[in-house]
């Protein structure tokens, strides 16, 4: 045991930053899934589990032409080996951002040295952005994991000329296609292009290697192509997303992706050019302010020529991060989530930024300035959860904010400014343990259950209802249907829900106010049986957040019994 404490003692901050994102990581596994895109990913692949059809995704028994399969297909594995659980379908999407950190590590040390390959690591794998993601599963995790590869395996095809590199990079191209559609292949193609042409070697673009790379990754899609075609392109006369002769084909390699820069996909919000900025105030924290001052230095440093200042070992990071990004801005569709996938080239600029300037003071001094700033502003986060959002007086929760809070304080306050980038790097992954802790086993567990449908299919258990006598009247609830077990019917007349039961006996139908009022001016044999708190927690704003003001951003979904009618019982 002594020998055991000794080697411990002796292990490096790293090991210890490690072992803490790790724990923050794993904490969030365990947290509830939230409405809507995350529990309808969680619903589709438990369907998948049910019904078996894997290569034909279907959606409440509906034919599914959305997001390419991946993320079903391992989900729907992982419930099959582990059970419905929530960190059985979290543990794919947390694995494949782990390969991501794997994935930029590997990349940095093939151009750069192994200190700033570990500072590219810990800067992606501590960003907020990155910890949010596992937690809200969405298809971008698995994204950013399976590009971040691909791009790796093919700077060490241009460095090291080998075939094994060139079949992994593209079989990973095929997995990212898999994941979120032809980004996929894009995010490689930025990259790897632009080191190509800005280091002179043009030539290579045209070789035919490329060719045998492209068949593998057709090899991966085989599967999902054969799926679309057989679902929807052999079926002309199918009605989907309220259009005949859809082809699955298309929609997968053109109209998904690039439909949402030509205007032809439905989707568009048609936000602002500057969205993803702003975004990354949050998506980046701690080190968004300082990535922002690293590029206007470059910007505006006028007194170097231009050909100096963009002088660097690799323009592969600069190519797939400034591209991805140009590309995403100019859709005319935007979420947070989708600029999550140049977090590690992000990172990757960072690390080689920081350590070209470490022997540089005044910028050294400009970077610590506004990584205070970030962390100060994380920090005050992270309180203002316990100590305003959801009060506590809980001793132990304060307890453990401050302690560590001020261990951090003292080493500041000690040597505040040291030009080692390793001190920077380390007190921000502890900042951002801190904040992502703080999230996973205060904040989310208290959100949670104003979402209204985990409570629910609790209470129907607890109550003894059959899943299979559950159903829903002009609302969706996915999460319902995956803490219930079973897809949930919906209706949406309130004479065929009394018809139902007329002809099927007593069921349970769950709905809001609205839905609620219309059944019993309809005359609906109804008995109300319980009223549940909700709100849709992925869209949080200054009202619930505020306790004094939350009561009315709540609305009540209601779980109620429907009886036949008197009549029908005669």
């Amino acid at each position: 045991m002594q020998q055991f404490l000794s080697k411990l003692s002796t292990k490096s901050p790293w090991f210890w930053l490690a072992l803490g994102l790790v724990t923050v990581y794993i904490s969030g596994l365990f947290i509830d899934v939230m409405d809507v895109d995350a529990s309808q990913y969680a619903s589709i692949s438990m369907e998948m589990l049910q019904n078996g059809s894997w290569l034909q995704v279907q959606h409440r028994g509906v034919d599914y032409l959305d997001k390419p399969p991946l993320l079903f297909w391992l989900s729907t594995s992982s419930f099959s080996l582990f059970g419905l659980y929530n960190w059985a379908y979290k543990l794919p999407s947390l694995l494949a951002a782990l390969a991501g950190v794997y994935g930029i590590n590997r990349f940095t040390l093939i151009y750069y040295t192994p200190r700033i390959a570990r500072h590219a690591a810990f800067l992606l794998a501590s960003a907020i952005g990155l910890i949010v993601i596992c937690n809200d599963v969405r298809t971008d995790t698995l994204l950013l994991g399976t590009s971040t590869c691909a791009v790796w395996q093919l700077a060490e095809y241009l460095e090291k000329n080998k075939w094994k590199y060139l079949i992994g990079g593209f079989f990973f191209i095929g997995l990212a296609m898999l994941a979120k559609g032809p980004i996929g292949l894009v995010i490689s193609g930025f990259g790897i292009g632009t080191h190509l042409l800005l280091t002179g070697q043009w030539r290579q673009i045209f070789k035919w290697q490329w060719i045998v790379g492209l068949l593998v990754s057709a090899i991966v899609l085989a599967p999902m192509c054969w799926g679309l075609w057989q679902q929807f392109d052999l079926h002309p006369e199918k009605t989907v997303n309220d259009k005949t002769g859809v082809s699955g084909l298309y929609f997968f390699f053109w109209e998904q992706s690039f439909g949402r820069i030509t205007g032809e996909n439905v989707w568009r919000n048609d936000a602002s050019a500057f969205y993803f900025i702003h975004v990354y105030l949050w998506a980046f924290l701690p080190w968004c302010l300082m990535l922002y001052l690293a590029f206007m230095e470059q910007l505006f440093k006028i007194r170097i020529k231009v050909k100096e200042t963009w002088k660097r070992k690799e323009y592969i990071s600069i190519g797939a991060f400034l591209l991805s990004f140009a590309a995403l801005s100019a859709s005319k569709y935007k979420l947070p989530h989708y600029i999550f996938i140049t977090l590690p080239w992000a990172a990757v600029l960072l690390a080689s930024y920081l350590n070209k300037i470490e022997e540089t003071r005044q910028k050294m001094l400009r970077q610590w300035m506004v990584f205070y700033l970030s962390a100060g502003l994380g920090i005050i986060i992270a309180f203002l959860l316990p100590g305003f959002v959801f009060p506590t007086k809980n001793i132990l929760i304060w307890v453990l904010m401050i302690v560590p809070l001020a261990l951090l304080g003292w080493q500041v306050i000690k040597n505040p400014v040291p030009g080692d980038t390793d001190m920077l790097i380390q007190r921000g992954v502890f900042v951002s343990i801190f904040l992502g802790l703080v999230l996973n086993l205060f904040f989310y567990p208290r959100l949670l259950p104003y979402q209204s449908s985990r409570p629910i299919a609790e209470y129907a258990r607890k109550n003894n209802i059959p899943a299979d006598k559950m159903a829903n009247f002009r609302r969706s609830s996915h999460a319902l249907d995956f803490y219930n077990q079973d897809i949930l019917e919906g209706f949406s007349d309130a004479e065929y829900v009394q018809k139902n039961a007329n002809e099927n006996g007593i069921f349970y139908i769950e709905t809001d106010g609205v839905g609620r009022e219309d059944l019993i001016n309809d005359g609906v044999n109804l008995e109300t049986l319980e009223g549940f708190n909700n709100f849709k927690v992925a869209l949080l704003n200054t009202r619930f957040l505020n306790p004094a003001r939350r009561s009315s951003a709540l609305d009540t979904i209601y779980l109620l019994k429907i009886l036949p009618s008197p009549v029908s019982a005669e």
